[in-house]
């Protein structure tokens, strides 16, 4: 239950597996054996290629994962069953009903969008998901050959480092939400704090943020009114709240993230 009192839409059906006949086919491929309890990120993946070689892989090497089709929707989405995508899409749903905001008038922005299945489980509840953008390069072609249509337009960009064309450009989409299904903070493989905040001054009208914090590291979540006020030049508040089942850990433990939602009052 949010700070809104309202609850977040049950998560949307969609298939995190490339579309059929788009692209080259799958790999084959599973979690390595004897690993242990390796740390987030770190999960070994052992991949079989046609020529009979076997690849190992780390799962945040993201260009080579993203490279390989199949490898992330495998692995992540069914071996570790991930939720988040459709999770953050269920909480942004939820939002816009409270708000009695029509979905087909919301335009987001997913950042951090790697191959693009944040965007595919956005779009199953009716939004125009107007960019994606990842700073890796190997995301883009990876969304781009196993999704193409889920987001009118997709950039590989650092929104800390933006030129003023790059900038002007984004602005001139009005988006009016951003997403981010990936932890924001200060640990190695997070999104930064620094890129929301500038994200966060490209967007227009009175916009939501929804975003994820993994509390396992310990530290707070950078995400609140302060952060939005001093870093964003906006007034914030909090509509909703969940802790929630993110995925599983090679262990079979349960890794839990948190979402919040944001609405924000942008000044100048």
């Amino acid at each position: 239950m949010g700070a809104a009192g309202h609850r977040a839409q049950a998560e949307p059906s969609f298939d995190a597996r490339p579309a059929a006949g788009l692209g080259p086919a799958p790999v084959r491929a599973r979690l390595a054996t004897m690993q242990g309890d390796p740390e987030i990120g770190s999960e070994r993946i052992s991949v079989y290629h046609d020529d009979g070689t076997v690849e190992e892989v780390v799962l945040h090497d993201y260009a080579r994962v993203y490279a390989l089709p199949g490898l992330y929707e495998q692995i992540v989405q069914e071996d570790l069953g991930c939720r988040s995508p459709g999770h953050v899409a269920g909480m942004l749903a939820g939002a816009l009903q409270a708000l009695r905001r029509n979905p087909s008038d919301t335009r987001v922005i997913d950042i951090a969008a790697g191959n693009g299945v944040s965007g595919e489980a956005l779009r199953a509840v009716g939004v125009d998901v107007v960019l994606g953008t990842d700073i890796v390069p190997e995301a883009r072609a990876a969304a781009l050959r196993d999704r193409p249509g889920v987001y009118d337009e997709y950039l590989t960009l650092d929104l800390t480092a933006l030129t003023p064309a790059e900038a002007a450009h984004v602005r001139s989409l009005q988006a009016n939400v951003l997403t981010c299904v990936a932890p924001v903070g200060t640990q190695p493989g997070m999104v930064g704090p620094e890129v929301i905040a500038a994200a966060c001054r490209l967007l227009a009208g009175e916009p939501l943020v929804v975003a994820l914090h993994d509390p396992r590291p310990g530290e707070p979540d950078p995400l609140d009114e302060r952060f939005f006020a001093t870093r964003a030049n906006a007034e914030a508040t909090r509509l909703d709240h969940e802790r929630y089942l993110h995925r599983f850990l090679v262990t079979g433990a349960p890794y839990e993230l948190e979402a919040s939602v944001w609405k924000l009052r942008l000044s100048g």
